[in-house]
């Protein structure tokens, strides 16, 4: 009867740290990049992204996760109507089009900590919905894969 009386007080411990610790949570996101099928070009992807200026596109996924713009509407509406959307396009038709989504990725990883949580939602859905909405037919969509702890 010890025995059991001294495991139930040692599963009730345990119990009460691990509810304890659950109210602790800290939440980290990230964006998995997959660059296996990039970089055939005549350039490498990373030379095209590095040396391209994607700056508009920066700012432009910096508006939406900070919510800036229109409170109602679609993300596509949104993404649409920032000032910066028009010259994010120019500057994506400028990158080769197996390099596009390399080049969207690596700016919303690099700026996936400015943004709280519903934030890199937008952006993330924005992201990856933004050569077509720019118009280019390939690639339509990129694969953006957001990993929410």
């Amino acid at each position: 009867m010890a025995n059991f009386a001294t495991l139930a007080a040692i599963f009730a411990a345990l119990l009460v740290m691990s509810h304890a610790a659950s109210a602790y949570r800290t939440m980290i996101t990230t964006v998995e990049i997959d660059e296996d099928n990039e970089g055939h070009g005549s350039r490498s992807c990373h030379e095209q992204v590095q040396t391209e200026s994607l700056e508009q596109c920066e700012e432009l996924f910096l508006d939406i996760g900070r919510g800036s713009g229109r409170p109602i509407g679609s993300e596509r509406e949104r993404l649409m109507e920032s000032q910066h959307f028009r010259p994010c396009c120019q500057q994506l038709r400028q990158v080769e089009q197996q390099c596009r989504c390399r080049g969207i990725r690596q700016i919303v990883n690099e700026e996936q900590s400015e943004f709280r949580r519903e934030g890199l939602h937008r952006v993330v859905r924005s992201a990856r919905d933004l050569p077509s909405a720019c118009g280019l037919s390939s690639p339509h969509h990129c694969q953006i894969k957001a990993i929410w702890f």
